[in-house]
C-alpha cells in the first residue's frame, strides 16, 4: 500500500521520539528508503533533537553551576556566622566568669559575724578582702568585708583576723606623705549605703592625698561614709559591735 509523504512526515516526529508501533515504524522505514525528501526531513528532525539535547545539557549544567555557587556562598556565610557566634559566646563566657570570680559583693555586718578575740577583730566567715579606710588624723578607722560569688565555695579566701587591734602598730601616710603610726580611737563597719558611695565616688580608695584640694575632699567623703557606718569599737569602751 502506497503511503503519501504527508502522512509519513506527520509520523516522523513520533518516529524520532520512538513512540510508534512496530508496524508504523516499519512503514516509515520502507518509505524513507525510497523517498529522499522524507529522508532529508528525518535528518533535520534528528539533528534538531540532538541539538535540543545538547542545549538542555548546557542549561542543566549552567543551573547546576549556579546552584553550586549559591550553596557555597550560603555555606561560607553559615561558617562565618557560626565562627562569630563561637567567638561571641567565648567572650561572654570569659566576661561572666571574670565577673563571677572578681566582682566584689558587700558583706553586711550581721553576716560578717565579727567578734573580739585576744585584742583583735576576727571572723570565722569566708571573705575576699578587708577594706580599711583611715581618717586624716589617724584616729578613726572604717572597715568592711567583701566577697565574690565564688568565695562561698573557696576557703582559700578565709582569714580570721581583720584588724590587729590598738596594741599593734598601724602605720599610714599623712597629708605630707610621711609615714606615721595611727592612734585609733574608734572603728566603724561600713553600711551598704556607705559601700555604694565608697565604690561610686572612689575618693577614699586611694591613700590620703597631699594636696589641699583633694585632702578636703577626702575629709568630707570620709565623714559622710563614717556617718552612714556602724560604730563597733572605741578605745574607751572596747568592742561594742
Amino acid at each position: 500500500m502506497k503511503i503519501s509523504c504527508d502522512v509519513i512526515r506527520d509520523l516522523l516526529p513520533l518516529y524520532v521520539d520512538e513512540v510508534l508501533s512496530n508496524d508504523s515504524k516499519t512503514l516509515v522505514d520502507e518509505h524513507i528508503e525510497q523517498c529522499e525528501s522524507c529522508r532529508d526531513e528525518l535528518k533535520k528532525l534528528s539533528g534538531d533533537e540532538v541539538h535540543s539535547c545538547a542545549v538542555n545539557q548546557i542549561e542543566n549544567k549552567s543551573i547546576y553551576d549556579s546552584l553550586n555557587k549559591i550553596r557555597k556562598r550560603i555555606s561560607f556565610k553559615i561558617q562565618i556566622t557560626v565562627l562569630i557566634s563561637v567567638i561571641f559566646t567565648a567572650i561572654v563566657a570569659v566576661g561572666a566568669w571574670d565577673y563571677y570570680d572578681n566582682h566584689r559583693i558587700y558583706m553586711p555586718y550581721k553576716e560578717a559575724k565579727i567578734k573580739w578575740v585576744k585584742d583583735s577583730m576576727q571572723t570565722s566567715e569566708k571573705y575576699r578582702d578587708v577594706v580599711q579606710v583611715i581618717s586624716t588624723d589617724g584616729k578613726s578607722l572604717i572597715i568592711v568585708l567583701n566577697r565574690t560569688h565564688r568565695t562561698s565555695n573557696d576557703s582559700s579566701y578565709s582569714d580570721r583576723v581583720i584588724w590587729k587591734g590598738p596594741n599593734r602598730e598601724y602605720s599610714y601616710e599623712d597629708k605630707n606623705g610621711e609615714e606615721k603610726l595611727a592612734n585609733i580611737e574608734e572603728v566603724y563597719y561600713m553600711s551598704s549605703d556607705a559601700w555604694e558611695r565608697y565604690k561610686e565616688r572612689e575618693v577614699l580608695i586611694y591613700n590620703i592625698p597631699q594636696d589641699e584640694f583633694n585632702l578636703e575632699r577626702y575629709k568630707r567623703e570620709f565623714n559622710v561614709v563614717k556617718r552612714k557606718s556602724k560604730l563597733i569599737w572605741t578605745k574607751s569602751n572596747g568592742f561594742i559591735g
